[in-house]
């Protein structure tokens, strides 16, 4: 074969560095822009920062806002599976250690002492820990371990006795009864956190209430039996709020009935309610929404706009110099300094443009709250920005607006439209925001179907389908109608 020459014609978009600079830090969240700047500053000496207020990375958290807090409407989506039982009008399982450990008297709050807490150890070593201050003998602690090492963030055993029994035999060639590896369970149980290497949410309630029983009086002694019998033959149940069924099986009456559950909602839901093992994540609001002669306004926060500019001291002293090298080290850098410090301010210039736009339509929101959020589009954004989408789904990413209704990522302002038989648009958002409000409002013994808030969402003119008051419901986190329904006296 003979080799030959071949022209080929092709056409590639290829980005400039200022360019993939632009897009890189307009997509970059708060804190990695201030750790992006403060990167750019430690590594190019002829930039430097003008305001000296602005925050360092190092710089404690105590400003901060917890992103787990961010979003009050929203519900909590890491409940344990097995969560089962309602209290009054709430849908999960209230948690009982504020009752059952109290609060100290120090200075620092709950929150920050608990950040500090899981900064320093975690849920397994702190178990670990207690073990070796314990009197247990070598062989015992290690067969701890191995239950410790198979216990989950939530405090459950994750494994089988007799697979803990394996795994030992398989690593020492040590021969462990199950009857040893259930008695250490039982051992690590005691410890702090109270019910940790339980094997499901059943056994940890069971556990709780066996304890309980050591500290009640005879009159609350058959209380405390009955849930023990609920939770332990009849769990199945429980969960399915089967409540009349049981009554009628174990012919109790409702008052006893409403003893029992009482005692079980007081109960936690998981072992582990302190030791997270994951560190929390923080946010800081990029955009300050204030109210100025009857009109909501954006204005970026101080820490969105650092003041960058070049060091001329050290550009003069490197442009004074002899040396070739000196002059191409100036001119890189220079130019590296322009570049960032442009790519800020566009950076900046794009995200108030942005927040102007979504300001400016949703006034009804900042003034009434949820249910006045109007419906918006990427694409309405952006055909009046005159941008591309790409470039506002960049803007809006990880980027918080701080508000008298709280702080809200940019992307919460969009939500779909549902056409009004009235006239007009509803936003999804504003549609869940109603759904929220008609069950919260519902009587207790007769919750809402989802056909019966299809109607009440159609005598306001929204007009959806059950199939999708269902969906709504579900990001919710809001049980269907029957495991709503709650027991009362009358």
């Amino acid at each position: 074969m003979n080799p030959t020459l071949q022209l080929n014609l092709s056409q590639q978009l290829k980005l400039n560095p200022q360019l993939q600079q632009s897009i890189k830090l307009l997509q970059l969240s708060q804190l990695a822009l201030q750790q992006e700047i403060q990167y750019q500053l430690d590594s190019n000496p002829l930039l430097t920062l003008i305001d000296d207020s602005y925050p360092d990375v190092s710089v404690s958290t105590d400003v901060m806002t917890s992103a787990n807090s961010q979003s009050p409407s929203e519900p909590d989506s890491q409940t344990h599976i097995d969560e089962f039982m309602t209290s009054q009008r709430h849908w999960q399982i209230s948690n009982f250690e504020q009752a059952t450990y109290p609060s100290g008297s120090s200075n620092i709050n709950n929150s920050q002492l608990e950040n500090l807490m899981q900064d320093k150890v975690g849920l397994r070593e702190h178990l670990e820990w207690q073990i070796q201050m314990s009197a247990l003998s070598r062989a015992d602690m290690e067969i701890a371990y191995y239950i410790i090492e198979n216990i989950d963030d939530a405090g459950f055993l994750t494994v089988q006795p007799d697979e803990i029994v394996a795994q030992i035999e398989e690593d020492f060639g040590h021969l462990v009864t199950t009857e040893k590896v259930c008695a250490i369970i039982q051992q690590v149980q005691q410890l702090e956190p109270f019910g940790c290497a339980s094997e499901n949410l059943q056994e940890f309630l069971l556990i709780q209430l066996s304890a309980m029983q050591a500290t009640i009086t005879e009159q609350q002694s058959s209380k405390i039996q009955l849930a023990i019998k609920l939770v332990k033959q009849h769990f199945n149940h429980l969960t399915k709020h089967r409540y009349h069924d049981l009554i009628e099986r174990l012919s109790l009456t409702k008052q006893q009935m409403n003893d029992a559950l009482d005692l079980i909602r007081q109960l936690r839901n998981q072992p582990n309610y302190q030791y997270l093992g994951q560190e929390t994540e923080y946010i800081r609001s990029d955009l300050l929404v204030y109210k100025l002669n009857g009109q909501w306004q954006a204005q970026l926060t101080g820490q969105s706009t650092p003041q960058l500019d070049i060091n001329h001291q050290y550009a003069e002293s490197l442009r004074n110099s002899n040396k070739p090298t000196d002059r191409q080290y100036l001119q890189q850098n220079l130019q590296n300094a322009r570049w960032f410090m442009q790519s800020v301010e566009a950076r900046n210039d794009t995200l108030k443009r942005v927040a102007d736009w979504i300001v400016q339509h949703q006034q009804n929101f900042f003034e009434v709250g949820e249910s006045a959020l109007r419906p918006m589009r990427l694409k309405d954004l952006a055909d009046d920005l005159k941008l591309h989408e790409s470039t506002i789904s960049r803007a809006c990413s990880d980027k918080y607006l701080q508000s008298s209704k709280g702080i809200f990522e940019l992307k919460y302002f969009f939500s779909n439209a549902i056409p009004s038989t009235q006239g007009g648009e509803w936003s999804s958002t504003a549609i869940k925001n109603k759904i929220k409000h008609f069950i919260k409002a519902e009587p207790s013994r007769k919750p809402l179907s989802d056909i019966k808030l299809a109607e009440l969402l159609q005598q306001e003119g929204i007009s959806i389908a059950r199939r999708t008051i269902a969906k709504y419901r579900e990001a919710l986190n809001i049980p269907p109608a029957h495991q709503r329904k709650l027991f009362t006296n009358s």
